[in-house]
């Protein structure tokens, strides 16, 4: 169901564009596990390619993952803190370039892993390894009415920003009465201003939205799926990219991942900077 944004956008075309890069590069080794704590001991042995660091590619995307300097939090921010901790590494950011540059650094060896919101699509399973689901990017239904299912949408009017996926089907069940607008601030005023009854966009996208530009009795309803629209029964996991011949560090990301899982650490995140924690259990991995 996913919609949206920069990863609908720039996720499938990045792992293409760049799907020509020479994968294997010299110089990304590093004795596995090396920290500045001799004392620390890592729960995996693989490599990264600075010593003692874990070099993550992102760039701002609240509430998924917050830049500040090169200290990151939100969701995915404070999860791999909490690895980088486990693994004696300290976390530094790659963030050079924007979204459009997160994977190509992977590939290129500039970073360890890419995150912010990178969807698992089979376009980029070609370029780079992904790990398992970490959460579902969840599409909400944002009205102030409180709708919760697609079907009390018949006859209201209902918009969309350009680019998210489930544009064209919405537009072939809803007609006239669904309108794509080509940004966040023209759908989410006219929601407010009453002019559309109701908005198709992304939990998480919302969320950091409303935190600094809230719409009085608007609520955030996760999209259900509807059998009329068949992607919102596919919401997008969002994973974290490797490099392909990096194996070790792949499968010590799935570990500590399912550990996070299990020990409800990745719910409590949801939970903490607002999206629903529902979306901590991803079903079995799927590529859209």
């Amino acid at each position: 169901m996913n919609p949206t944004s920069s990863r609908a956008r720039y996720g499938a075309a990045a792992a293409v564009a760049f799907a020509g890069l020479a994968l294997a590069l010299s110089g990304c080794g590093s004795n596995a596990g090396a920290a500045a704590d001799p004392s620390c001991t890592p729960k995996h042995q693989f490599s990264t390619i600075n010593p003692g660091t874990l070099t993550v590619a992102a760039y701002d995307f609240a509430p998924h993952l917050k830049i500040d300097g090169n200290q990151i939090s939100g969701v995915e921010g404070d999860l791999l803190n909490e690895i980088a901790k486990r693994e004696c590494l300290t976390v530094t950011v790659e963030s050079s370039g924007g979204a459009g540059a997160a994977i190509p650094a992977v590939q290129a060896g500039r970073a360890d892993l890419a995150a912010a919101d990178w969807w698992r699509t089979k376009a980029r399973a070609k370029v780079v390894a992904l790990s398992n689901p970490v959460y579902l990017d969840q599409g909400a239904l944002v009205s102030v009415a409180g709708y919760k299912t697609i079907a009390e949408l018949d006859g209201k009017k209902i918009g969309s920003v350009a680019g998210n996926l489930w544009n064209d089907e919405f537009a072939q069940v809803f007609g006239d009465k669904f309108s794509v607008y080509q940004d966040p601030e023209a759908v989410f005023g006219d929601l407010a201003a009453g002019r559309i009854d109701a908005v198709i966009d992304s939990v998480g996208a919302t969320t950091a939205r409303f935190e600094s530009n809230p719409i009085k009795g608007a609520q955030i309803v996760p999209l259900q799926p509807d059998s009329r629209i068949p992607v919102t029964a596919h919401p997008g996991q969002l994973n974290w990219p490797t490099k392909l011949d990096n194996n070790n560090l792949t499968n010590a990301l799935n570990e500590n991942i399912e550990e996070l899982r299990k020990d409800g650490t990745i719910a409590s995140l949801l939970k903490k900077y607002g999206m629903d924690p529902s979306a901590a259990e991803v079903g079995e991995p799927g590529m859209l």
